[in-house]
């Protein structure tokens, strides 16, 4: 059995940060409920690669907000400024100006083995039409959080 090393979120996201801005791909652990059903947390890891200036509408992104890391998906861009929520969120989103995303998702590791490519044509469709169903998403989210292995912790 492998043990599980707990490390400040501040000293391995600045870590991170470094390896991105150094451009070395990094692959980290999720934790939340917050991109539910496409990532799940303390299941699901995912690799992150520098952004490269510009992002766009459904790149998933680490970025910092008030002293916290968070994981969402990029919902609009108006210049510098940027509306991100995650998939699992019903109402709150978060703005931030592209100066404080660290590093735009660019693959998902399922169960940390099966690859899965976050912008296929297929996931984008499954994310819109996720997104199509507005407050009607609080059924499924409510069952999938009650889950066996699903986490209730967040990053």
């Amino acid at each position: 059995m492998m043990k599980k090393m707990v490390i400040n979120n501040e000293i391995l996201f600045a870590s991170v940060i470094e390896m991105l801005s150094d451009g070395k791909k990094v692959t980290i652990p999720v934790k939340g409920y917050s991109m539910l059903p496409f990532i799940i947390g303390e299941r699901d890891l995912v690799e992150l690669e520098k952004i490269d200036g510009t992002v766009a509408p459904d790149d998933i992104v680490l970025f910092s907000i008030g002293g916290h890391y968070i994981l969402h998906r990029i919902r609009e861009v108006n210049g510098e400024n940027v509306l991100i929520q995650g998939d699992g969120v019903l109402v709150n989103q978060e703005r931030c100006k592209i100066e404080n995303i660290h590093g735009r998702v660019v693959r998902i590791l399922k169960k940390g083995k099966r690859e899965v490519d976050p912008y296929s044509p297929w996931m984008l469709k499954k994310v819109h039409f996720w997104n199509s169903l507005g407050m009607l998403r609080r059924y499924p989210l409510a069952i999938l959080r009650r889950l066996p292995g699903i986490k209730s912790k967040s990053i």
